[in-house]
């Protein structure tokens, strides 16, 4: 009996395997005559502006070009220790995951299978006496390989959208670095200039002190009157009251700083150190409309159009029939009689199987796609558009500001002469101390003016940078 089962276990082992190969075969060959490659993505047309004669190019670290080292560590704190930087991370990890799924989708699968039963004949013709009314047990212990050959490209396609999804996280955390580099860069120029508006009042406070205890010294002379003396207090008054608010708003940018590069809760209690001072950088007068469309907002929105193209594509292939190939394998044991050792068991299979009748489900999925899809593309042109504008807007920030700050220093050097005048005039006693006060308070202003220019003229720079990408 033993023989001549492993004899018949043989014979089926060869004539399955002629059934695979034809099964396999006969899939092959389907898949060859049907498998048709999937539309390319069709990207909008834009009408961009000439490309500049020399293309321009941006360092990735270009906060360093304002020569700054306490600024290159804040920034460099702030890339390592964001919290936003940490979430846009997650995001590239799980994209990354889910482009993973789909790459898998493309290959077999393979799957173990163990079973374990029994069973009680109590009435057959095809058994002896002994094995009549027996229970037996049984067991098997095998493996099992399915695969969906992708006849229309739905898988491919699967995959592509997730790739494209993959690179849109991954332009969109460098879009999220450039934010937090540019943000920290911005609020140390802000903080920078609060330093020097700081330092400005308290040295007008310092000169007019002095200049009101000279004048209460010639009153108490009776050289000078009481009312230049109390105009005098007045104005030393008024530049103090000053102080506070320019205190406060340090302050709060120091802790704004700090809580964007990191810092926890006790470090952000802590004095924030000073750098040796900013520099302004030179900035391009042209650009390149090709650098620019490598910006990471605009690249991310390209990918995502790229995506969303081709889950229009895989929606489309699920009105098509699915080709599916199994195959298991294993090895059977059972304390029945009728059956010796441990045979072998194969059981392959081919399936097809397509939509009838879905209630409009693949249509509506399609539908849903494709309106996907036309957002993207206005999310793409979109993109493109703010990003040509932040570039016009720095340009035209980065040139008034130069202007401003010329004009402004031109100010300041004049209110200073007029300033020494007026004390040579008021020496003279043609002039009333008053005068003098007032030239005073009009060299503080115009240096606080000095002052916001010179900030505007920073961040016009790191505007300039931030809105060409930052050198992504």
């Amino acid at each position: 009996m033993g023989a001549y089962l492993s004899d018949s276990v043989i014979a089926m082992l060869n004539h399955s395997s002629t059934q695979i190969r034809v099964i396999v075969a006969a899939a092959l060959a389907l898949l060859g005559a049907c498998t048709a490659p999937a539309p390319s993505p069709e990207m909008p047309v834009l009408d961009l502006p000439t490309a500049a004669i020399a293309p321009v190019s941006i360092d990735r670290q270009w906060w360093r070009a304002f020569g700054d080292p306490l600024l290159d560590q804040l920034v460099d704190e702030a890339l390592i220790n964001n919290i936003d930087l940490a979430k846009a991370a997650a995001n590239v990890e799980e994209a990354r995951a889910n482009a993973g799924v789909a790459r898998a989708m493309l290959s077999p699968r393979l799957d173990g299978a163990a079973k374990i039963g029994v069973t009680q004949r109590q009435l057959t013709f095809a058994i002896n006496e002994q094995e009549l009314n027996k229970v037996t047990g049984s067991g098997s212990l095998g493996a099992g390989v399915s695969w969906e050959i992708d006849l229309w490209g739905r898988i491919r396609q699967m995959n592509e959208a997730a790739l494209a999804q993959l690179s849109a996280s991954e332009h969109a955390r460098n879009a999220t670095i450039l934010a937090v580099s540019s943000a920290v860069t911005d609020i140390y120029i802000q903080l920078c200039a609060l330093d020097a508006k700081l330092l400005m009042t308290r040295n007008a406070v310092r000169d007019l002190k002095y200049a009101s205890h000279l004048e209460y010294r010639r009153w108490k002379a009776e050289v000078g009157t009481e009312l230049a003396y109390r105009q005098s207090q007045a104005e030393v008054s008024a530049t103090e009251a000053r102080i506070p608010a320019v205190e406060t708003a340090i302050a709060q940018t120091e802790l704004s700083l700090q809580l964007l590069v990191g810092r926890s809760p006790r470090q952000m209690a802590e004095y924030l150190s000073r750098g040796a001072g900013l520099k302004v950088p030179l900035s391009p007068r042209e650009f390149d409309s090709a650098l620019l469309l490598r910006r990471p907002d605009v690249a991310s929105a390209e990918q995502l159009l790229i995506a969303a193209n081709a889950d229009v594509n895989a929606t489309r292939a699920e009105r098509y029939p699915r080709l599916n190939l199994s195959l298991l394998a294993g090895l059977i044991a059972s304390s029945s009689g009728l059956i010796s050792g441990f045979p072998l068991f194969i059981d392959g299979a081919a399936g097809l199987t397509g939509p009838i009748y879905d209630a409009g489900l693949v249509q509506s999925k399609t539908e849903g796609a494709e309106a996907r899809r036309d957002k993207a593309v206005a999310h793409y042109r979109y993109t493109v558009s703010v990003a040509f504008r932040d570039v016009y807007e720095a340009m035209v920030l980065r040139d008034t500001s130069d202007s401003q700050v010329a004009s402004s220093e031109t100010e300041v050097a004049t209110r200073k002469k007029s300033l020494a005048l007026t004390q040579k005039s008021y020496d003279a006693g043609r002039s009333s101390k008053f005068e003098v006060l007032g030239e005073s308070i009009k060299v503080l202003n115009a240096e606080l003016a000095l002052a916001d220019a010179r900030q505007n003229q920073l961040i016009a720079r790191s505007r300039f940078y931030k809105a060409l990408g930052g050198g992504f």
